[in-house]
């Protein structure tokens, strides 16, 4: 039997309902929850057989999803 697994993650609040969207193009991965849209706090839910598949989008989608700016490399 196929078990729910939520977690929680901070992104850009302006990201919320572009990250909705994508979701919603996944037909029945993941479910997004906004908690706090002023900190961009959401929930993600998905069932354990998606959640790999769920983590890999996310892992793809993180550099434009995240809080902070990845480290600049500046070549002299």
């Amino acid at each position: 039997m196929p078990v729910l697994i939520e977690w929680f993650l901070l992104i850009r609040p302006e990201k919320i309902s572009w990250l909705r969207f994508i979701l919603e193009g996944y037909d029945g991965l993941a479910i997004l929850s906004t908690l706090a849209a002023d900190r961009g706090l959401v929930r993600i839910q998905t069932l354990d057989c998606n959640m790999a598949a769920t983590m890999r989008l996310l892992a793809a989608l993180a550099e434009q999803l995240s809080l902070f700016s990845s480290p600049q490399t500046i070549n002299p």
